[in-house]
């Protein structure tokens, strides 16, 4: 009886460090340009009208988002119901509200300028341009300009993907794919910049638990990596999405229930129809003098008109802000 439980041992051991095979026989591995496909968004558009974000394992906060490929985006996070921050960027400009505390180092108030990667990290925190976060939250990633030359491909046996590095002189990029259904999937990607014979870590994004939605793959979680700013450690973001439309009609958003005169507020543009209760915050980042009151009726600036060709969703709304002026000026 021993032996046969120390060979059947033996025989798990044996294949745990044989890892799965590829599935594919040899000589027959995919053409980069179909992996380099399979990491391109296939949605045009994405509502997320429920999800939660945590930074470095700690506790969650509320967060809504629309996306609209190749560069529009929004977003608000709110804490016990409470808006506090919110993103519109567009390929004309961003528009932040942040009505949070000024102990972040942002004075509450509306900050607006043209669109930018510090606005992106205003929100969640990553320093991501607006086109690549837009590429994310679509469930792709975004890739390196062309020409690329191949640096390597393989299959990793232990995680199971198969991995596929290009470069293109200024940046290395590595992408991961996993096979499924018959196709590949995108699974995540690491970015490097080059220095010569160095090359420094800048991010890696990974995608886990993939599942349908309206006919493509996407992510129920995303973890974003990024090395902290003075060098020391890791900024880990994870966001959780627990709803996702796949391609919604813009124009058919954005009905905002408040009455004329009274501002609006960036979650009710965003709740879907089955959203009972609202947004429930389960203990996270939870601000106890809720929220700040940035009321300035003789500075505040009037809303925007709408640019031609931008649904009202990815403008920002400066209303019951003192104007700020550009976060992102010289950055």
């Amino acid at each position: 009886m021993r032996l046969a439980s120390f060979a059947l041992t033996t025989l798990l051991l044996l294949t745990a460090c044989r890892g799965t095979e590829p599935p594919y026989s040899p000589g027959q591995e995919p053409l980069v340009e179909d992996l380099l496909a399979a990491a391109t968004p296939h949605l045009h558009s994405i509502q997320v009208p429920r999800a939660k974000v945590r930074q470095a394992g700690g506790p969650a906060a509320n967060l809504m988002m629309l996306a609209e490929h190749p560069d529009r985006f929004a977003g608000t996070i709110q804490i016990s119901g409470n808006e506090l921050v919110s993103l519109a960027v567009n390929e004309e400009s961003y528009g932040l509200r942040w009505i949070g505390r000024g102990d972040a180092g942002l004075d509450p108030g509306y900050y607006t300028g043209p669109p930018s990667r510090c606005a992106v990290e205003a929100l969640l925190g990553v320093d991501l341009e607006p086109e690549a976060f837009v590429d994310l939250v679509l469930g792709g990633a975004p890739i390196i300009d062309a020409p690329h030359e191949l640096v390597d491909r393989h299959w990793d046996r232990k995680h199971a993907r198969e991995l596929l590095t290009i470069a293109n002189g200024r940046f290395e990029q590595q992408l991961e794919f996993s096979w499924s259904g018959g196709r590949w999937l995108f699974a995540g990607s690491s970015l490097w910049r080059l220095d010569g014979a160095s090359k420094t870590w800048l991010w890696t994004i990974s995608h886990t638990s993939l599942h349908e939605v309206g006919g493509e793959m996407l992510p129920r979680k995303t973890e974003i990596r990024q090395p902290k700013a003075k060098g020391r450690g890791e900024l880990v973001i994870e966001v959780s999405y627990e709803k996702q439309i796949a391609n919604p009609s813009f124009g058919q958003l954005g009905v905002d229930p408040s009455k004329p005169g009274e501002p609006k507020n960036a979650g009710d543009q965003w709740r879907d129809s089955d959203d009972e209760g609202g947004w429930d915050d389960e203990g996270g980042w939870d601000d106890d003098e809720g929220g700040s009151d940035t009321s300035d009726d003789s500075n505040a600036e009037p809303e925007p008109e709408p640019e031609p060709g931008i649904p009202e969703q990815f403008l920002g709304k400066p209303q019951g802000l003192t104007p700020r002026g550009d976060l992102c000026a010289g950055r």
